[in-house]
């Protein structure tokens, strides 16, 4: 193969629509419980010179104020919590059963202290709307945020209330913040293009 059909090949398989296919909410192809719960996933805010992610296990995907929406829990003292509180946009991105390992290194490392992405052996991109993400990502679902707030644990019914606060928390002072959000896209990474 001659150099300018190698060069056009690579341009052509990294370009961002020969690696996803945009889907709309309705054709979302996984259960979301398994999807959130079971197979996590990390919560990215930022930019290419300022960003965090972390992993996560707590949310859902649904529909509210005539919009597929995410719904996600980030605690206070999370340090991706200060860039989701800065930004607009955030992204959700979802890995096949091979990356366990490098969600469990997002989900134990703090941006604050270490280069969790590059220890994890992920690679940051930006989506075409320019929100952060990961090459290995199977799945890339962009989200505007619409509403947020504190969660009062003292609204917590008193059948759950001690269990929550003593397994979820550890009697802990620190709070989770309830992010509501819009998804603006879905991306799907289309395998039949991977090499």
């Amino acid at each position: 193969m001659n150099t300018t059909n190698q060069k056009q090949e690579n341009t052509i398989s990294n370009s961002w629509e020969a690696r996803y296919n945009r889907i709309d909410a309705s054709q979302l192809p996984d259960n979301v419980k398994e999807l959130i719960d079971q197979q996590w996933m990390l919560v990215t805010a930022g930019n290419k010179n300022s960003h965090n992610t972390m992993t996560a296990s707590w949310g859902a995907i649904g529909y509210i104020w005539e919009r597929p929406s995410a719904f996600i829990f980030i605690r206070d003292t999370r340090y991706t919590y200060q860039f989701l509180q800065r930004e607009e946009y955030f992204t959700l991105s979802l890995f096949t059963e091979q990356y366990r390992g490098a969600l469990r290194v997002c989900g134990t490392k703090s941006g604050r202290d270490a280069d969790k992405v590059k220890e994890a052996g992920l690679t940051p991109i930006d989506t075409p709307d320019g929100l952060m993400s990961f090459r290995e990502a199977r799945m890339i679902i962009e989200c505007r945020k619409m509403f947020e707030q504190e969660l009062d644990y003292a609204n917590l019914t008193e059948y759950y209330k001690d269990e929550i606060l003593e397994k979820s928390y550890n009697n802990e002072t620190a709070k989770h913040q309830l992010f509501i959000s819009e998804i603006t896209n879905i991306w799907l990474k289309e395998y039949s293009q991977e090499k």
